[in-house]
């Protein structure tokens, strides 16, 4: 009597730890609500995860995935044996954790549910067929329990699992028996890669590994099309790839030749690693599938992502190129928006399969391997030295800009230095007089535009918009009304969309897509690696995005950060643009450009104007008359902060800070409108 009721009362914990954790993991799935934090919060999110994905199968092994509706599975071997390196690594950094002994237990399971023959079962649990590719992947964890314990059951295990693996092994290297649904796959690379370990640790058997791995490896390389994609990488042959298959079989093909030394696997792994690190800068975060032509499907494998983020870190240490480095960031913080710093204990720290979580991988799971990948990409940015950024040193080239502005003025330009302007922009669009702001630059200064910066998390459920909209609620939904309101004529506005491709001068020029890093409210600092190209490829930067920025990036150019501000610093600093104003009946309004600081609106300021809106009997109005009147005050503080006998114009008296106005506040603008 006494089990029953204990079953039944576990049975009761285990499901309204279901439901709380289905409820969470529902409000998460917008991005812009997650508590991003630093990189050294997130990696030990996720290793705690690990340790309770240890945890809820005894102690042995790690559970597969998370379950949204059927809660925890069973150990999963294959995984089991990879995440086994991760915690050992964790371990060096946090001797104090438990992630040392934990790895050995991990690895101790491992010897128990090892078959005779030396393989390992397939699928999750304790028994089950021999599989090839699970063999390769717990030979990691044994490995890497021997170099860190020593002890010789680890070895003999990795010898066992070698032997069986290449006795399993065809003529022309590739595995057909043993493997998943009795398919042959190229992403048994990382089989390869396993015996190349193996290898490491065992000299009486490293050549037989070494040449076992190198026949599997060249026999992917005949799977590779020259477009980069890998024909038999996805699970079930005439299926779409996942991005997960894809980056496994890229990962093992460049470990693979590093260890072999064969520049010709090298440079094939990196070659499919650039069509996707292009895919990056062109469309954001990477999809969950890829078909023969490289185009994507609706969701997105965060698995696969934390993978080819560490695919480009390894092309980084082996090449020191940035844009590496760069692309690695930009997976991480993409990812960080995935994994929730609180919430119940089965998914605070875990990594979803997919995006949303009914995505096409894994769909309302969340595996230890997604988990593991993210921990080994933070702790891999961790680990990276500064990139140096490609621009350094570099002579400007002359550009579009140039050219246009001779165009359009008559004027031989004859500057070899133009002035480097970095763009920052929410999205691939902004406002028409940013648009017509940036244009008057080119055309009135000897500004180039060298680099664009692209917000990712930007939009209408940007976190910048969502955080304001949570925290000014009623102003939040008047904007949203105003934006979905009919326009009333044809004619263009001020406001209008513009794709800022459509900007002369700066259709031509590379672009980085980025995240902002280490959020607090609405202040936002852009990742090292991104400010470290800009100040290497900038003189001056223009920011019309990331919200309120701060942090290094302030100071990383000559002439730091420059940003419109639509109100007199000594009256009216914060927003919205116009609003007090029109609420108080003032007959002029300010309008600058300053060079930011850590603080609201109290840099030093690069141009002024003031505006008349005497009558001006609307808001629009006023804010037609603010953004369309200070469309050329971007090139007076152009040629403001490189004219070093100008004086600044230095704000000692600074008004106060307004924010959006609340329900009463609108009711009252409401009744003004009206009358």
């Amino acid at each position: 009597m006494v089990d029953i009721s204990s079953a039944v009362s576990r049975g009761l914990t285990a499901g309204v730890s279901r439901g709380r954790s289905v409820a969470h993991a529902a409000r998460r799935q917008l991005p812009a609500l997650a508590d991003t934090g630093s990189d050294e919060e997130h990696l030990s999110a996720a290793i705690e995860w690990l340790f309770r994905s240890q945890d809820a199968t005894g102690g042995g092994g790690s559970a597969a995935t998370y379950n949204l509706l059927l809660g925890w599975e069973p150990p999963y071997p294959e995984t089991t044996g990879y995440v086994i390196p991760t915690l050992y690594a964790y371990a060096d950094d946090n001797p104090e954790s438990e992630a040392f002994d934990r790895a050995t237990a991990m690895a101790k399971w491992l010897l128990s549910v090892q078959r005779a023959d030396g393989s390992f079962p397939e699928g999750t649990g304790e028994r089950g067929d021999p599989n090839v590719f699970n063999t390769g992947q717990a030979v990691f964890g044994l490995v890497e329990a021997y170099r860190r314990t020593g002890e010789e059951a680890y070895a003999d295990a990795v010898r066992a699992a070698c032997d069986w693996a290449v006795v399993a092994q065809d003529d022309d290297g590739a595995w057909r028996r043993y493997d998943y649904e009795g398919e042959v796959h190229a992403y048994a690379t990382r089989v390869a890669w396993a015996l190349l370990e193996g290898a490491s640790v065992l000299d009486d058997r490293a050549e037989t590994y070494r040449n076992a791995a190198k026949r599997n490896l060249e026999w992917a390389l005949e799977r590779r099309r020259p477009n980069g994609w890998f024909e038999n990488a996805a699970f079930v042959a005439g299926d779409d790839p996942d991005l997960h298959t894809i980056a496994y079989t890229i990962r093992g093909l460049l470990e693979g030749g590093v260890r072999l030394d064969d520049d010709a696997m090298i440079d094939a792994a990196r070659g499919s690693a650039d069509v996707l690190l292009e895919l990056q800068r062109r469309t954001g975060s990477l999809s969950g599938t890829y078909d023969a032509n490289w185009d994507g499907t609706w969701y997105r494998c965060l698995t696969g992502n934390a993978q080819m983020g560490l695919v480009w870190l390894r092309l980084y240490e082996l090449t020191g190129e940035a844009e590496y480095a760069r692309a690695a960031r930009t997976a991480a913080e993409f990812l960080k928006r995935h994994q929730s710093l609180g919430g119940p204990d089965p998914v605070r720290g875990a990594i979803p399969g997919s995006y949303p979580h009914v995505g096409g991988y894994l769909y309302l799971r969340y595996p230890n391997w997604a988990t593991k990948f993210f921990a080994d990409l933070l702790a891999g940015l961790a680990d990276a030295s500064p990139p140096e950024a490609t621009g350094g040193g570099q002579e400007a080239p002359e550009t579009t800009a140039t050219k246009w502005k001779a165009a359009i003025t008559g004027e031989t330009v004859t500057d070899d230095a133009p002035l480097r302007v970095c763009l920052l922009f929410d999205g691939e669009g902004t406002e028409r007089w940013v648009a017509d702001a940036i244009e008057t630059m080119l055309a009135e200064t000897n500004a180039e535009i060298s680099l664009v910066v692209i917000n990712e998390d930007a939009g209408l459920l940007g976190s910048g918009n969502v955080k304001r909209g949570v925290k000014y609620p009623a102003y939040a939904a008047y904007w949203i009304a105003s934006a979905l309101r009919p326009r009333r004529s044809a004619s263009e506005r001020y406001d209008d969309s513009v794709h800022i491709s459509e900007i002369t001068g700066v259709d031509d020029v590379e672009w980085i897509r980025t995240y902002p890093t280490n959020v607090s409210g609405l202040w936002n600092e852009l990742p090292e690696e991104v400010v470290s190209e800009i100040g290497a490829r900038s003189d001056v930067v223009f920011r019309r995005g990331f919200g309120l920025v701060r942090g290094s990036l302030l100071s990383a150019t000559e002439h730091g950060v420059l940003s419109y501000h639509h109100g007199d610093p000594r009256a009216y600093r914060g927003g919205p643009a116009g609003f007090w104003e029109y609420m108080r009946d003032e007959e002029t309004a300010g309008t600058i450009v300053q060079s930011l600081t850590d603080d609201l609106d109290a840099g030093v300021v690069r141009s002024y104007r003031d505006v008349d809106i005497a009558d001006c009997d609307t808001l629009d109005e006023i804010r037609r008359a603010l953004y369309g009147g200070s469309t050329g005050q971007l090139a007076e503080a152009i040629e403001a902060v490189q004219d070093e006998d100008r004086e600044p114009m230095v704000v000692d008296d600074l008004g106060p800070v307004y924010h959006p106005p609340d329900l009463g506040e609108l009711a009252a603008y409401a009744r003004k409108r009206y009358r």
